[in-house]
């Protein structure tokens, strides 16, 4: 079973809080893809705690979805993200300076968790060697914008 050492989650934590902190301020123009062209913002809400938790991931736009895998580097225990909006699937996405409410719906349907694999995979291929470290179904989760049309609840920041 794959497991993270203490010490790389401490490492993810801080490099996760920097990324947020240049992501924000370059507003998502960041020169490298994962860190920027490829990258959202998702908060959600700590299933235990109640308090706002950011996190940067990579995705693919699907029709006016974001879609992101909850791969945690292919551990065997889902990332804490996934467990937050498992407990409550409204979530904030920030895109390159845009706010947007979302539910987080997971895909359930093999062909369409294959055909969205598939595009996850060719944005980040190391996600094919995650799969094969763990024994879990790494979810993939559509992100909806909520409102009438999807910029009638965002807004610039």
């Amino acid at each position: 079973m794959a497991q993270h050492h203490p010490l790389f989650v401490q490492l993810v934590k801080a490099a996760t809080a920097a990324h947020v902190t240049l992501y924000r301020l370059m507003r998502g123009a960041l020169p490298h893809p994962f860190l920027g062209r490829h990258c959202i913002l998702l908060t959600t809400t700590g299933r235990r705690s109640g308090k706002k938790r950011v996190t940067p991931l990579l995705f693919v736009r699907d029709g006016g979805d974001y879609v992101v895998v909850g791969s945690w580097g292919g551990s065997d225990t889902p990332p804490h993200w996934y467990l937050n909006l498992r407990a409550d699937p409204r979530v904030i996405v920030e895109d390159h300076g845009y706010v947007t409410s979302a539910v987080a719906i997971e895909v359930d349907d093999p062909e369409e968790y294959e055909r969205l694999w598939r595009r996850l995979v060719a944005i980040y291929p190391t996600y094919e060697s995650y799969r094969r470290r763990t024994t879990r179904r790494l979810p993939i989760v559509r992100l909806s914008p909520v409102g009438v049309a999807p910029t009638g609840k965002e807004r610039r920041i």
